[in-house]
């Protein structure tokens, strides 16, 4: 088929408007888009009004055809609802997502500290494009709110790109690792270190997004901040990732680490003393399905596979003496050594 407004690849606008005038199939798309744009449940087009918006792009309407046009929507499974009266009011109902998911996904994308402000911004305008320009100004009044936690990695998407295609094509990445000095001046670990590493997964974790793999050299599970790999440096290498664990592992590593840092090799079986007030926080964090035991009225034993760390000890230092490390014996010692260290502060 020919399309007069299309001259070498190149699209001539007069041509393409005065086409639409003239196209009974671009009334229709044009009725879509403006009940899709301009219409919700406090905002709905009557019949008078929609013919008025047509004529103004050139469109030739009328009451009968804009009925057509709405029941022909609705026959192909668009939620168009119609308010019946002498003139006809329509508005577009159940869309992909509730304003109440948009605005969910907003104030995540708002908060995170892993999306510029840039890519927020971005990111939130196509949202905006997913309900009526009404709504669409409701998404927006807290999102700056975050703006000054927003991360110094400007190229977070290409990073986030990369990892993601290396672990489509099980692929091996090589990157340097940047952290911060005493100046608050980024520089790379370890010299510059080149990390030679089988990706395995991307994953959320308190407010940061992170890269689990196998380093090559250690052969050990090892965690990276996306925002902090040095995108300058990021290759992904042509040769073959080491196999992935079983399929559980990301929930099994989210449950079991209390600092996206932790080592594998500090996995230890687990049992802690709790008072049951704690029993509705440690089924939030362990899952339901979480190994507890009653001890007596007033405690409950939960045993679980943790990463012993110092992420481990800060988070039972929270719960002060409503929580108490029964076994094993090193594990409750290096935890009593730990709370000494801090102590010793304010002698």
């Amino acid at each position: 088929m020919a399309y007069d407004y299309i001259n070498d690849g190149n699209i001539d606008a007069d041509a393409l408007q005065k086409g639409i005038k003239g196209n009974k199939k671009a009334r229709m798309l044009q009725l879509l888009k403006m009940l899709n744009e301009e219409t919700d449940e406090n905002h709905p087009l009557s019949t008078n009004e929609i013919i008025a918006k047509m004529k103004e792009l050139g469109l030739e309407v009328n009451r009968k055809t804009v009925k057509d046009d709405v029941d022909l929507l609705i026959a192909f499974g668009y939620d168009v609802v119609i308010i019946k009266s002498s003139n006809n009011s329509f508005y577009m109902g159940e869309r992909n997502f509730e304003l109440s998911e948009l605005k969910m996904m907003v104030d995540a994308i708002s908060a995170s500290k892993i999306i510029s402000t840039k890519a927020s911004n971005s990111l939130i305008e196509k949202l905006q494009h997913l309900c009526s320009k009404y709504q669409a100004e409701e998404l927006l009044w807290n999102r700056d709110i975050n703006i000054s936690i927003k991360p110094y990695s400007k190229n977070v998407n290409l990073i986030i790109d990369k990892l993601t295609k290396a672990i489509g094509k099980k692929r091996r990445v090589n990157f340097k690792y940047n952290e911060y000095n005493i100046n608050k001046e980024l520089q790379p670990r370890h010299d510059g270190k080149v990390y030679d590493i089988s990706p395995y997964f991307l994953v959320w974790n308190e407010d940061h997004y992170y890269l689990v793999g196998n380093e090559y050299s250690t052969k050990t599970t090892k965690t990276f901040r996306i925002d902090r790999i040095d995108g300058s440096s990021l290759v992904v290498s042509k040769e073959q990732a080491v196999r992935k664990p079983e399929r559980d592992l990301l929930s099994k590593y989210s449950q079991r680490t209390f600092s996206m840092m932790a080592d594998e090799k500090n996995e230890r079986t687990v049992v802690l003393r709790c008072k049951n007030n704690l029993i509705t926080i440690m089924v939030d964090r362990f899952g339901v399905d979480v190994d507890t035991k009653i001890v007596d009225k007033n405690h409950f034993d939960l045993t679980a596979k943790l990463y012993v760390t110092k992420g481990f000890f800060s988070w039972l230092a929270k719960f002060g003496d409503d929580i108490k490390v029964i076994s094993p014996p090193q594990v409750a010692n290096d935890y009593k050594e730990y709370l000494e260290k801090i102590l010793m502060q304010y002698k």
